[in-house]
């Protein structure tokens, strides 16, 4: 049976990260490198962060209070990004077809899956936990040991949250395989695990009041207890790197191992009745209707882009994993934030505000952050990076309609533009009903989430460039597009720029706003007149 598992594990990673079509392979070197230097790149950014965040905690005594925060921010992250991988990896993978009439267990195969989402955390978790965790062994002089339990501890943090994750979309699974219409179970999966993991965090954030918090800065490393009561399996994870208690890193794994197996055993019948069900139903989208729709002439470029918009949201992975990720990290960003400065601050949240407010460093700061996530969220927004792919060996008919190619790319990066402004409204209306943002910030961001969505949209270059056009099934292009990188980097480096300004360089607020719309403006035209002018060799392009 463990032979069965691995072997099955190594088939379900290669076929997730296998490109698919007849492509050769001769990327290989070129995809290491790029993974090497935004991993570089990440454990710089992170490990700035952590020198300063440390630096502030070693002052006052607190440093222990880190390893949570790490921990914490670890575990959140699985708890979100499980949700949009869980249905893909469990129920809508390729392989699922040909491995159910092989002679495999349930069991087995659930494991190997199991095995795969783990994975996948882990490579998110080597971006996020490493470069901090080593960094706070490096700055309060760790010994080896702590960089052992290290590796133990990263190891063994997301298993829990991974596997209660899992097994509620495994449940819903099960109870919903009568619902013929696919999209459906997906909204209806995703939404419920979504609650789930907001009710899981916010629970977690109001576990201590302002008095239990003042109260642990007056002693010295005792800030570290707000997270032990955060998660289960904190307080062990937490002892295991701040005392080096090893009954606490034993308990640590007794427990992941005994979720592990426990959710295994009692999940198998359950995953393959949830499984049966999610190969078997139709997607909902009726021919009939389609085809029986008038077409109603309101000018070519607009009935372009409706084409384009209506395709991401008939078809259930693209509805999932392009928009609605991008529209529930927003609330579930901010929902967490709020709930955990309540539970912090309490009444003393609106003095806060207005002293917050009244400050012009500050205000500049509150800018900062409303720009900060509507980039953080468009990293989760990869549209763009399949425009042209999405539509397989029919893309090769953009080389032949009675429309300039580079207007047909602008109808294909406009579905990118508004997913990307729709999060900045939901972040924008949210910041200001629960941290009652003044409009002014909210004005002068809008001129800078505009201009930025577009140049977002011009990331459709590294798809229109080489289009993965050979595939066989949507999940290929969605988790399968190494361009998501550019995505992710893009991203990245437009939030570092926005932190050099705000928070070294300490900028005015309106000085800050006109740099940034002046730059993303020239970014903007540039990009336009570029593919105007190339809009023949581009359209040769095409492999």
């Amino acid at each position: 049976m463990i032979r069965n598992i691995i072997n099955l594990t190594k088939v379900f990673l290669i076929s997730s990260f296998s490109r698919g079509g007849n492509r050769k392979k001769k990327n290989n070197i070129g995809k290491i490198a790029l993974y090497a230097v935004l991993f570089i790149y990440l454990a710089g950014v992170f490990g700035y962060l952590s020198y300063e965040v440390l630096s502030g905690l070693i002052a006052v005594k607190q440093e222990e209070a880190f390893i949570g925060l790490i921990l914490m921010a670890i575990i959140t992250l699985v708890l979100f990004t499980t949700i949009i991988s869980t249905m893909n990896v469990l129920y809508f993978s390729d392989d699922n077809l040909f491995v159910l009439p092989l002679p495999f267990k349930p069991l087995e195969v659930l494991c190997a899956k199991l095995n795969t989402l783990l994975i996948y955390v882990y490579m998110e978790e080597m971006m996020l936990g490493i470069a901090p965790l080593a960094m706070y062994g490096w700055m309060t002089k760790q010994n080896i040991l702590y960089y052992l339990f290290m590796v133990i501890v990263l190891l063994l943090v997301p298993v829990v949250p991974l596997l209660l994750v899992t097994m509620i979309v495994i449940c819903i699974m099960a109870l919903t395989r009568g619902i013929r219409n696919k999209s459906l179970v997906q909204l209806i999966t995703m939404s419920l695990s979504v609650i789930f993991s907001l009710m899981i965090s916010m629970v977690s954030s109001s576990m201590n009041t302002n008095e239990d918090v003042m109260a642990m800065m007056n002693k010295a490393g005792s800030l570290v207890g707000i997270y032990k009561k955060a998660f289960v399996t904190m307080p062990m994870a937490i002892d295991a790197l701040t005392k080096y208690d090893i009954l606490s890193l034993i308990l640590l794994i007794v427990i992941s191992l005994a979720a592990y197996a426990l959710v295994s055993i009692f999940a198998q019948k359950l995953y393959y009745r949830g499984m049966l069900g999610s190969l078997y139903s139709s997607s909902g989208i009726s021919d009939k209707k389609l085809n029986e729709k008038s077409y109603q002439s309101k000018g070519l470029m607009f009935s372009y882009v409706m084409k384009e918009i209506r395709v991401y949201f008939r078809r259930p992975t693209f509805f999932v994993q392009l928009i609605l990720p991008c529209l529930l990290l927003p609330a579930f960003t901010i929902g967490i934030t709020y709930f955990s400065i309540v539970s912090q601050m309490g009444e003393e949240l609106s003095a806060g505000l207005d002293f917050i407010y009244a400050d012009s460093d500050f205000s500049g700061y509150v800018f900062a952050v409303l720009i900060l996530l509507v980039m953080f969220i468009s990293m989760y927004s990869f549209i763009s990076t399949i425009a042209v792919s999405k539509d397989g060996h029919d893309a090769y008919a953009m080389k032949y309609l009675p429309v300039a190619f580079h207007r047909q790319l602008i109808c294909k990066m406009i579905p990118d533009i508004a997913v990307c402004l729709l999060s900045y409204a939901v972040v924008a209306v949210m910041a200001m009903i629960l941290f009652r943002v003044p409009l002014i910030h909210v004005l002068l961001s809008i001129p800078v989430a505009v201009l930025y969505s577009i140049l977002h949209g011009f990331l459709i270059l590294s798809d229109v460039r080489r289009p993965k056009l050979d595939w066989t099934s949507e999940i290929q292009i969605v988790k399968k597009n190494m361009r998501m990188m550019f995505t992710m980097a893009y991203s990245l480096l437009n939030m570092g720029l926005v932190a050099v300004l705000a928070f070294i360089l300490n900028m005015d607020l309106y000085v800050m706003c006109a740099i940034l719309s002046v730059l993303y403006l020239a970014l903007d035209v540039l990009l336009y007149r570029y593919i105007e002018r190339k809009d023949i060799a581009l359209a040769d392009g095409f492999e």
